[in-house]
């Protein structure tokens, strides 16, 4: 009898008359079945090397690991995780000797998890167990789970996960193998259940725009993208930031436009832009729930709890994808439930954090959020009014804070409502900065609105913020709205609009000034000083231009402090009549007409007459000793000078702002009289008080002359060093002002 084995390699022989081999076998026995349950990879994966990268790393230090390494790649979702762990898992398989193993962690949607014990008996199963020789219970079945993945490295792939305790009995036995993971959710709980291993955390980002429209053409099909014309490339590239980096957009948008019954691909990028949201257009009609951008937001909305959703929707109708913590807080009714539902869209992936006290929304997300809040008219509008009222609070009480001009807002003459949201003037402007966007965004959905008032009160309660940090663009751009906004005003009072509103009022509508309030009531209500909000939305959006600068925007400026005049002596309202012959004046100064400027100076104090204005009065002066220093007429120059430097100081709340202005001023005047020597103290003093109040341009603007009393008095280096920090303040601005710094500085424009 021959006793030979031939006809291959063998691990394991064994040689003997009988043999019984039982269930539970020793470690050094392998599974007779190698798996790969992975489903098919995308056909094409765009981007993602960062990601690809971090998950080569990690499988090829895995000889130096002790226990199984487990990668959690989490992110919004539609971002792609999925995809991309397949994709990469086709790529490594053959790292792999064990074998791949998957499983959809939350098959039935809405963030459900699968049970773990029926997704061990699939593992087991495939791994050559028969279903009827596995262990009933969950922990000896884990055990032998582990004890069948011991001899050699395998990948495991779980899909979709909800809890942290769904991974623990998924790890395998071999040291070397790996653990990839995805999760719509931040997963931080696994760092506290893993034994003895630490989790690395990958999260995806959105892709770019290029990635997106590659994407998108590669869905379409090449053939019919060859036939777009350089009209179609054109409007192809305005959609594709509207994928929001989304690679499930770009597929369902690719999708749609291969569709021969949607006219080709440039037919349907038209379609998509006339849309007002692309939720309808990122829908496959052929099976809308299975293929549409709604249906893979739709479980993660579901599993948020009732109050959390309420916030979710209530950030939809914020007006960018991006906000303040404080709204959250607003939304959610205080901030202990503010910061429980910030935790629970955050950790769900539903916001992300761009910097610390900021929350940002996927963009898609944010137009998911805001259909769902649309669905019920009445909450939308209490919503909408809501964060109108939050923004307009906050703004108003900025400028509360920076100036203590007259406003005619009805917010204005409710201190109570804006004491103690900030605590100080530089608190508030660094707070109001990032949100100058949502706020410029919201005067533009409330003009749409029909809330034309409310526009109004918006821009004069944001003006201390955009004067102080010179956010010339988007200031003029809200001024212009606001000025539009009380036309309308105006035009309905003439057209007897009163009845309508009254109707409306009895309806119970409230004050559009009013926070909380429906800004539709106050805005109906067509109220009988239209003159004067018209004569001082001009006045704003004079103000505006003027200090933007440039010899254009002075033009523009004088013609609107003109039409202020105008409106203002209409409603009879002696202080904006005085205001806009302040700002004709100063418009003349800058024109090279000082004779004039003080004229038009005169004419505003005597329209004040016997007003108590003690700070108008102030500012007159202030400005006829800048018009007597453009007429050489220094000393009257400087006595006006620091005449309004002691006003300004003798207000009921000292102007500190206007103080280093006169200052800058006075010094500017002795330069002009060849008294130098007495320039730079008074700057020193203006620059330091400019500091305190964050005004960069004044500062620099105060830089720019003390730079100039240096050179006057001879010190070349001091001069080039202010002159130097002028500039480099100017071009952060982008301020004219930096062509007379690179001109004192001998440098060409591009320098």
């Amino acid at each position: 009898m021959a006793n030979n084995i031939s006809g291959g390699t063998f691990r394991d022989v064994i040689q003997a008359g009988h043999v019984t081999v039982r269930g539970c076998v020793s470690g050094e026995v392998r599974a007779p079945r190698v798996p790969f349950m992975a489903p098919a990879a995308p056909g094409r994966l765009v981007d993602r090397l960062p990601v690809r990268a971090a998950l080569d790393r990690v499988a090829d230090a895995r000889t130096e690991r002790a226990a199984a390494e487990v990668v959690v790649l989490t992110g919004p979702p539609g971002i792609g995780k999925s995809g991309a762990v397949l994709h990469w898992s086709a790529r490594r398989r053959g790292d792999f000797p064990g074998g791949v193993l998957y499983a959809d962690m939350s098959p039935r949607g809405a963030l459900e998890p699968a049970d773990t014990r029926s997704v061990l008996e699939s593992f087991v199963s495939a791994l050559g167990t028969p279903r009827a020789e596995t262990p009933a219970d969950l922990a000896p079945l884990a055990a032998y789970y582990r004890h069948l993945t011991a001899h050699e490295p395998c990948l495991v792939l779980l899909d979709d996960v909800v809890t942290a305790g769904q991974v623990l009995p998924l790890l395998p036995g071999h040291p070397g193998s790996m653990v990839v993971l995805t999760s719509r959710l931040l997963l931080n709980g696994l760092r506290s259940v893993l034994p003895g291993s630490e989790p690395v955390y990958v999260r995806l980002a959105g892709l770019d725009d290029e990635s997106c429209r590659e994407l998108f053409l590669d869905t379409a099909g090449r053939a019919m993208t060859a036939e777009l014309t350089d009209r179609g490339r054109e409007l192809l590239r305005t959609v594709i930031p509207a994928f929001a980096g989304l690679p499930a957009a770009a597929r369902l948008a690719g999708a749609r436009a291969a569709d021969p019954l949607e006219g080709g691909v440039e037919e349907f990028v038209r379609r998509l832009l006339a849309l007002p949201t692309f939720q309808e257009a990122l829908t496959v009609p052929d099976d809308p729930h299975a293929y549409s951008l709604r249906s893979v937001f739709e479980d993660s909305y579901a599993a948020l709890e009732p109050a959390t959703a309420a916030v979710f929707r209530g950030l939809g109708l914020n007006p960018t994808p991006e906000f303040a913590d404080a709204l959250v807080d607003e939304l959610a009714g205080g901030p202990d439930a503010g910061a429980r539902a910030r935790r629970t869209l955050l950790n769900g992936n539903l916001l992300e954090r761009p910097a610390p006290g900021r929350c940002r929304m996927n963009g898609l997300l944010h137009e998911y959020a805001a259909a769902l809040a649309r669905t019920d008219a009445d909450e939308a509008a209490a919503v909408a009014a809501r964060v109108t009222g939050w923004y307009l609070r906050r703004a108003a009480a900025a400028e509360h804070l920076v100036s203590g001009r007259w406003r005619r807002a009805e917010i204005f003459r409710r201190p109570a409502l804006l004491e103690g949201v900030f605590g100080s003037d530089t608190e508030a402007l660094d707070a109001l900065e990032p949100d100058r966007e949502n706020a410029a965004a919201l005067t533009a959905l409330e003009f749409t609105r029909g809330h034309d008032r409310t526009v109004c009160d918006l821009a004069e309660a944001l003006r201390g913020f955009f004067f102080r940090r010179k956010h010339h663009t988007l200031w003029v751009e809200v001024a212009e709205r606001a000025v539009r906004a009380a036309e309308r005003l105006g035009a309905a009072g003439a057209a007897g609009a009163a009845g309508v509103a009254g109707a409306e009022v009895a309806a119970g509508a409230g004050s559009a000034g009013s926070v909380g309030s429906s800004p539709a009531a106050g805005d109906a209500a067509v109220p009988d000083d239209a003159p004067l909000v018209l004569a001082r939305c001009h006045y704003e959006l004079a103000f505006a231009l003027f200090d933007q600068g440039g010899a254009e925007s002075v033009e523009r400026a004088g013609h609107h402090y003109g039409l202020a005049l105008r409106h203002a002596r209409a409603a009879r309202h002696a202080r904006t009549e005085s205001s806009a012959l302040e700002g004709l004046g100063q418009v003349a100064v800058e024109q090279g007409r000082p004779q004039d400027a003080l004229n038009s100076f005169r004419q505003a104090l005597r329209a004040l007459g016997d007003l108590a204005h003690p700070r108008g009065r102030a500012l007159l002066e202030y400005h006829m000793g800048r018009a007597a220093s453009a007429a050489h007429l220094h000393e009257e120059a400087a006595a006006a000078l620091l005449g309004a430097r002691r006003l300004f100081v003798e207000l009921p709340v000292p102007d500190r702002y206007n103080e280093a202005r006169a200052l800058t001023r006075y010094a500017q005047a002795r330069l002009a009289a060849d008294r130098a020597d007495e320039a730079v103290a008074p700057l020193d003093e203006a620059i330091a008080l400019l500091q305190e109040r964050g005004a960069p341009k004044e500062e620099a603007d105060a830089r720019l002359t003390r730079g100039d009393a240096w050179a006057a008095r001879g010190d070349e280096a001091r001069a080039r060093e202010d002159w130097r920090a002028a500039l480099d303040t100017y071009r952060t601005l982008g301020s004219v002002g930096a062509a007379g710094a690179r001109e004192r500085l001998g440098e060409g424009a591009g320098g």
